[in-house]
């Protein structure tokens, strides 16, 4: 059965038994977030577009959250930016009641050596050099400086001694720096939704063979048990 013969019978199954309000991937970039996305479609989910979420992400960065919730409330399944990025996933928690969040994850050191591998794919640059500021200045994915911005969001904030912000461009795609924001996150992540199992999942898709936790953490009836699609990886 190909996917859109499983979707005609997925799409009404999930709209007569899903009882939550939304579900939200949070995980990291390069934790399986494609997969995942690719998961939620199979599953019969009204899943949302990429790229409309980073824009609406970028206006919630800056403190304007009336776009992201308006594109919310147009979908039913979301992942990767704006929710991969700090605490935008306790926004979302905030205005959605009800809804569901899947925390993708992977071993520290296998998710950093991916994501590096992928970066320089997409940006042109050999793997025996390093990622510059220019290469992700120059990058045109979605408008010029985003990838910037994204880096700074993400990586590269920090706090001087005077309580005021500082951007260190010499901490870009360094190891071990990158390997204790995405740990300190994970672990903070886990710490907000600690009593509330109901609402939370813990993952990593990458070992996973079927969809059955994400189905029965849905509530999702088991018809819908199907392989997990190992998209994107690098």
């Amino acid at each position: 059965m190909d996917l859109n013969q499983f979707r005609q019978i997925s799409v009404p199954l999930c709209a007569a038994s899903k009882s939550f309000n939304k579900v939200f991937g949070i995980g990291a970039n390069k934790t399986g977030t494609t997969s995942l996305q690719a998961i939620f479609h199979i599953l019969g989910l009204n899943v949302a577009n990429q790229q409309e979420g980073e824009l609406c992400g970028v206006q919630a960065y800056n403190g304007n959250l009336r776009p992201l919730v308006d594109y919310i409330n147009k979908y039913d399944a979301f992942q990767d930016a704006p929710f991969s990025i700090k605490t935008i996933y306790a926004q979302a928690d905030a205005l959605f009641p009800g809804s569901k969040f899947i925390l993708t994850y992977r071993d520290a050191d296998a998710w950093f050596e991916s994501l590096l591998r992928f970066h320089k794919k997409i940006l042109g640059v050999p793997a025996n050099q390093p990622i510059t500021r220019e290469n992700s200045a120059n990058f045109p994915y979605l408008y010029p400086g985003y990838a910037d911005l994204l880096n700074r969001i993400n990586w590269l904030h920090d706090v001087d001694g005077e309580a005021g912000l500082k951007i260190d461009w010499n901490l870009l795609y360094n190891a071990e720096h990158y390997k204790n924001i995405y740990r300190a996150r994970n672990h903070e992540i886990v710490r907000h939704f600690s009593e509330r199992s109901r609402d939370f999942l813990v993952i990593d898709i990458t070992s996973e063979k079927d969809t059955r936790k994400i189905v029965e953490f849905l509530g999702l009836p088991e018809q819908l048990i199907t392989h997990v699609p190992h998209l994107n990886a690098s």
